[in-house]
């Protein structure tokens, strides 16, 4: 199955740079955004938390949603090592989204704010945008996240090759 979904991934890649396509790709897997898309959003409960360039957002999160889902994926390149981040409690219902912000119920860096605040997507570097009272913060590296900030901006030459089935 693995070898069949990368073939497929390949042709529409393919497909996108001989007829000049734009897609919207929605999936799971983020190896396979990386591979696909230029640009990137991440959501949470039906909400955009984070918006920007493929290579910048995987190298330099700003949320710490982002955060966590890049330490659950396998790295882009198999020598980065990254340790795991383990989101506690459970996903609110989408129907009866928390207040304030949707992911604080799970975030390790919520504070009172956060519960009462919906935090505005806002700038964090040119192309770049957040959804968090901690954006600059995260972004700069300037707080302990709650998971590494993996540079995946050194493998961005992989991106154009072919994706490999395992």
């Amino acid at each position: 199955m693995f070898r069949s979904a990368h073939r497929f991934i390949n042709l529409l890649k393919e497909v996108q740079h001989t007829f000049n396509l734009a897609y919207v790709f929605i999936a799971h897997d983020l190896a396979s955004v990386y591979h696909m898309a230029d640009r990137v959003a991440v959501m949470y409960l039906g909400q955009v938390v984070e918006i920007g360039e493929t290579v910048e957002l995987y190298s330099r999160p700003a949320h710490p949603y982002t955060q966590a889902l890049l330490s659950a994926s396998l790295p882009i390149n198999p020598r980065d090592r990254k340790s795991e981040v383990i989101l506690g409690g459970e996903v609110p219902s989408p129907l009866n989204p928390p207040s304030g912000c949707r992911f604080h119920p799970r975030c390790p860096l919520a504070f009172d704010r956060c519960k009462t605040e919906q935090p505005p997507l806002r700038s964090v570097a040119p192309d770049h945008a957040a959804a968090c009272f901690l954006a600059d913060e995260l972004h700069g590296g300037g707080l302990p996240t709650p998971g590494p900030a993996a540079a995946h901006a050194e493998t961005q030459p992989g991106r154009a090759g072919p994706v490999q089935a395992p």
